[in-house]
């Protein structure tokens, strides 16, 4: 199985006229509360300019359907990923209101197998991220990998994928692809200064790749 790519927190027209000509399959951009949050009306800009050659992926974090519906209206996303606590319940709402492809971002933990499993069911892929000092996601910490084999496999008996997300960059890449992710995740790891890294990204897709 190939590994999808998925680079996040594009927040830039430079980030986006770069990660557009990558190996990637898919680019976030981040649309709650962070220091990569982007404004829609400048991310339709960047497309209406550059094109949409790449699946494209908003990230909320327990938003309000009419806030993801006002994004919606405005970028061409092909996905909702959710990146906080929502329920079950409210991503059903979310697809039978927005018929998206919705992704679920799950914090790594001691449940993650029974979380997989009840999310799984109402998601099109699960992205696995790590938790540090209280914070889900952005960490740019990785959690212990040991476990992905058995996540796949979870995913794979819901017939959805799962990525890793946290952490993750070109130096240790070939740790994580030994455990046979469906798809990583990656924004910080492939950033120098806050901007997307052109060298940093094709080293990374060197090691995927080879």
């Amino acid at each position: 199985m190939t590994v999808q790519i998925k680079y996040c927190g594009c927040q830039s027209e430079e980030d986006y006229k770069l990660l557009i000509e990558t190996k990637a399959d898919l680019i976030g951009f981040i649309f709650a509360e962070s220091r990569r949050e982007v404004d829609p009306k400048n991310v339709n800009s960047w497309i209406e300019k550059y094109g949409k050659p790449k699946k494209l992926v908003g990230v909320f974090q327990n938003a309000t359907l009419q806030k993801i519906k006002d994004v919606m209206n405005t970028v061409p996303i092909d996905i909702i990923q959710c990146h906080g606590t929502e329920s079950i319940h409210q991503l059903k709402e979310i697809r039978n209101h927005c018929n998206k492809e919705i992704y679920k971002a799950l914090p790594f933990g001691e449940n993650i197998i029974e979380d997989i499993t009840a999310y799984g069911k109402v998601s099109d892929a699960i992205i696995i991220d790590s938790v540090s000092q209280g914070r889900f996601g952005g960490t740019g910490i990785p959690f212990s990998w040991k476990e992905v084999p058995n996540m796949m496999k979870t995913a794979e008996r819901l017939g959805i994928l799962c990525f890793i997300a946290g952490g993750i960059k070109p130096e240790n890449v070939s740790e994580l692809l030994r455990q046979h992710p469906h798809g990583i995740d990656l924004s910080g790891g492939i950033e120098e200064n806050g901007k997307k890294n052109v060298q940093k990204i094709e080293t990374l897709e060197r090691m995927i790749m080879s």
